[in-house]
């Protein structure tokens, strides 16, 4: 799994005017509900207790909807409608939401005492979403360091009195005292820490542990 979401959403009578008082008056139409909808998607990468970078998508939008279909959203008739003109939200929230935003907007017709011909409501989705996909990367990037910590270790003294193997084949780097060499199953050297990468890479291929250099296996 990728992500996983976590809904909040408020919906109530507006409480400011979301039109200009004068373009209400001009409005010569059948009876609407005027929409003030804010989208906040919070974005939350799997380590954000730690690192706090999380990031918010926000969209803010004002939506007319026929009072007949917003006082019947649940029908099935009259859902494909919603789907249409909140195009942007997933189908599966927005049928979360729609019991509460039929009920408010029924609760908000029958108080319309003025007889107005629209009404304002506000509405917003708040959707938090932990991306996994970094807590994956890590998991497999340990495994990989697990499979590389089972190499065999070499000292640079035993490898300075080898004078075939003064290089990794990885990254063709001279071995020094700031790395540690790992030798594989078929006695080819490398750097530890470009190991871990090439594993990571039979990892994510689902492939065998095998050697950069000739393809034997390395345990």
């Amino acid at each position: 799994m990728d992500h996983q979401s976590l809904l909040r959403f408020d919906v109530s009578p507006s409480r400011e005017p979301i039109l200009q008082q004068q373009l209400q008056q001009d409005i010569d139409m059948p009876s609407l509900f005027v929409v003030d909808f804010e989208f906040i998607n919070t974005i939350l990468p799997w380590d954000s207790f730690r690192n706090n970078n999380e990031y918010d998508e926000t969209d803010n939008v004002t939506l007319t909807i026929p009072t007949e279909i917003l006082c019947n959203c649940t029908d099935d008739d009259h859902k494909s409608v919603m789907y249409d003109i909140f195009s942007f939200v997933s189908t599966n929230i927005l049928d979360t939401i729609l019991p509460e935003l039929e009920e408010c907007a029924k609760q908000m017709v029958a108080e319309n005492h003025e007889e107005r011909e629209f009404l304002e409501m506000d509405l917003l989705i708040h959707i938090s979403t932990i991306d996994m996909v970094g807590e994956e990367n890590q998991n497999d990037n340990g495994q990989a360091q697990q499979i590389v910590d089972l190499l065999e270790k070499y000292s640079i003294d035993y490898l300075s009195s080898d004078s075939t193997t003064e290089q990794c084949s990885i990254c063709l780097e001279e071995f020094d005292t700031s790395s540690e060499p790992v030798s594989t199953k078929c006695s080819h050297v490398f750097h530890k820490e470009c190991m871990v990468p090439w594993i990571q890479r039979c990892i994510d291929r689902s492939s065998l542990y095998s050697c950069p250099l000739c393809r034997g296996q390395i345990i």
